[in-house]
């Protein structure tokens, strides 16, 4: 067998069908050679599609009011200081919805990057780089990304624009079960426990142990790696739901 030409660079052609099919015969390659960038540069086209085609359907009033109907603080407000609110959310969020959802996927892609590689690097004796770990999260998170905003669209389109949950249009998580009224801090943690969000784990766990080697990172490991910084966002969140929700 050929050495140099078992082990030469795969084409990002294989790299970015191999995550949807093949994953653990990719990310070892992904986490060396992947171009980072790529993936990247799709999952913010993606959402930005999502957020323009949702502005054009719901129209900004609708979604300013269901976000301000779901806001006990702002429920709490006088009438005149609610309408000042709105007013001022109407002229912010045409910049917001450009400029927000391509800042929030490159920044949260990099962020989780960071305090995966401190937990698998610091704490698990990984042998990794930030570009390994960026590589393996921005190309982990390419398949539940396309799915995830692929079936949100369906539904923004299925439903009449009134029905459309924007905060939680997927019926994907506990949260979208709950009975109204439900303590935000539950309703916070209940969201988390999302499919899409696990699905996103389980291939972060396969990259990261395809990376460093299933031999000193199992899949098991992998995943516990993976859950451990995830359920501290969690109570984080939770936290801040209930204090400011």
């Amino acid at each position: 067998m050929d050495t140099a030409a078992s082990t030469a660079p795969l084409s990002e052609g294989r790299r970015l069908s191999g995550v949807f099919f093949e994953p653990g015969n990719v990310f070892k390659d992904i986490a060396t050679n992947g171009k980072f960038w790529i993936p990247m540069l799709i999952i913010v086209l993606l959402t930005s599609t999502f957020v323009s085609l949702m502005v054009s359907r719901i129209g900004y009033d609708l979604m300013i009011q269901k976000a301000f109907e779901s806001s006990k603080r702002v429920q709490e407000m006088p009438a005149d200081q609610r309408q000042q609110a709105m007013d001022s959310q109407r002229k912010m969020m045409p910049i917001f919805v450009r400029i927000l959802p391509p800042v929030a996927n490159i920044l949260g892609l990099m962020i989780i990057a960071g305090a995966l590689l401190f937990t698998f690097k610091f704490l698990l004796d990984a042998d990794l780089s930030f570009k390994n770990a960026l590589n393996i999260t921005c190309y982990g998170s390419l398949p539940p990304a396309l799915v995830g905003v692929a079936a949100t669209i369906a539904v923004l389109y299925l439903k009449p624009p009134e029905d459309f949950d924007t905060q939680n249009p997927l019926a994907f998580n506990v949260g979208a079960f709950l009975p109204e009224g439900t303590a935000k801090w539950l309703h916070s943690i209940a969201s988390s426990l999302d499919l899409i969000t696990f699905w996103t784990m389980a291939l972060l766990a396969i990259g990261f142990s395809a990376a460093v080697g299933a031999k000193k990172l199992p899949f098991g490991r992998a995943l516990m790696g993976i859950l451990a910084p995830w359920a501290l966002w969690v109570i984080c969140k939770a936290g801040f739901a209930s204090l400011f929700g």
